[in-house]
């Protein structure tokens, strides 16, 4: 079976980041994050509240391969400072 043990769905590998980061070159204020070991409630939680931001333009997540536990959100801001600085509230 091509699936992954259970355990190895949740824990992250020593050496790996849980959560990289990556500049995108081809949208102006834009950049994608790696997020390991995770999957769609996670994700669709992270998408609604950048959403409820008002400086936010845009959020979207995708899962590479089912059989990949790992999401990549792309955000899309007005000032890329915005993306670098803890500035966010996710509780309001």
């Amino acid at each position: 079976m091509n699936a992954l043990d259970r355990y190895e769905r949740f824990v992250v590998p020593e050496g790996t980041k849980k959560v990289s980061y990556e500049r995108d070159t081809k949208i102006i204020n834009a950049a994608s994050f790696t997020i390991e070991r995770e999957e769609h409630t996670i994700d669709n939680i992270l998408r609604m509240q950048l959403h409820r931001d008002p400086n936010v333009l845009f959020v979207g997540y995708k899962l590479p391969h089912p059989l990949q536990y790992k999401i990549i959100v792309r955000v899309s801001v007005f000032s890329l400072l915005l993306l670098l600085l803890p500035s966010f509230n996710f509780m309001e």
